[in-house]
């Protein structure tokens, strides 16, 4: 699965958390091992509701709209999500919060 597909595939990620009154204000993709696209990928989202949110509680909703929102298929795709905040710096990520991940 490619860059493109695996953005496409997490549209109704995003329509999601928007419908939930957190919208994402960008998506970004990256290669988790660049240059081997048979791996999995960063997902990269920026949000202004993460400036008022706890690295957990953001990292929470967003795995619980992934977890509802996507196939197995495409969750395998996903290494980790960086979550940035409204200054597009790094509030966390997910591999931060390894014991928060759903299984």
């Amino acid at each position: 699965m490619d860059k493109t597909k695996l953005k496409k595939l997490l549209k109704p990620f995003q329509i999601k958390c928007a419908e939930k009154g957190k919208p994402l204000v960008n998506l970004c993709i990256d290669d988790a091992y660049p240059g081997d696209i048979s791996t999995s990928y960063i997902v990269q989202v920026k949000a202004n509701w993460i400036d008022q949110t706890d690295c957990s509680e953001a990292i929470d909703f967003l795995f619980d709209i992934l977890w509802e929102t996507t196939s197995e298929e495409v969750r395998k795709k996903i290494f980790s999500i960086n979550v940035l905040d409204s200054r597009a710096e790094l509030h966390c990520s997910s591999l931060e919060s390894v014991s928060l991940v759903k299984v």
